[in-house]
């Protein structure tokens, strides 16, 4: 076992990571499943009438929408009987950065692992609602479309805007946030790695 603080930590990362990741993978239908509650309802606050549920089957996100075709084949709100347009997701491709705040928690030496953990979990927590409710809108505003852009009176600019968060949500962000998180939660650990960041903590 090496003694190395650093050589330590990320042969801990090594270990933990894909344990951390079978864990996320087997449980995502637990760990979505308050995210999901939330993104619906904010989803439903942002651009009222054109979401019919939200819900999850296993781990993938099922978005029923409040539009259906008419019997010229249009694109209509509200849909005519019970043929609505609905989406499947795949919200693990940008919430992986869970499994992966974990294992770096829990491969840095520190007496207040488990607590750091726990505040991990929680300030992740709005990254993926980010991540989730830009990837709902992404789907209403370019799957749906002209109907829906319609029916909320969204400008080129505003959908420009929706296509940005979605590329932030799922590209950028799982991978910047667990390690600003883990920095921001492990400041003594980087100094015991690297004493000269010290004053730029300080600022």
């Amino acid at each position: 076992m090496t003694h190395k603080p650093l050589h330590r930590f990320m042969l801990g990362v090594l270990i933990f990571f894909p344990l951390t990741f079978f864990l996320w993978y087997a449980s995502a239908t637990y760990h979505l499943a308050p995210i999901t509650l939330i993104t619906g309802k904010l989803v439903s606050i942002v651009v009222p009438e054109a979401l019919m549920w939200l819900r999850l089957d296993g781990h993938m996100l099922v978005l029923a929408s409040n539009f259906g075709h008419d019997s010229t084949g249009m694109i209509v709100s509200p849909p005519v009987g019970d043929d609505v347009l609905g989406f499947q997701l795949n919200p693990l491709i940008y919430s992986y950065s869970l499994p992966l705040l974990m294992a770096l928690i829990l491969a840095t030496p520190s007496p207040h692992k488990w607590s750091n953990l726990l505040w991990g979990i929680l300030l992740i927590l709005p990254t993926e609602i980010f991540s989730m409710t830009f990837s709902v809108l992404k789907t209403l505003t370019f799957d749906v479309g002209a109907a829906f852009q319609t029916q909320q009176s969204i400008s080129p600019t505003e959908a420009d805007f929706i296509a940005l968060g979605y590329q932030v949500g799922t590209l950028l962000l799982p991978m910047i946030a667990p390690l600003i998180i883990w920095v921001a939660l492990n400041r003594d650990f980087l100094l015991q790695l690297a004493p000269q960041w010290e004053q730029a903590f300080a600022r």
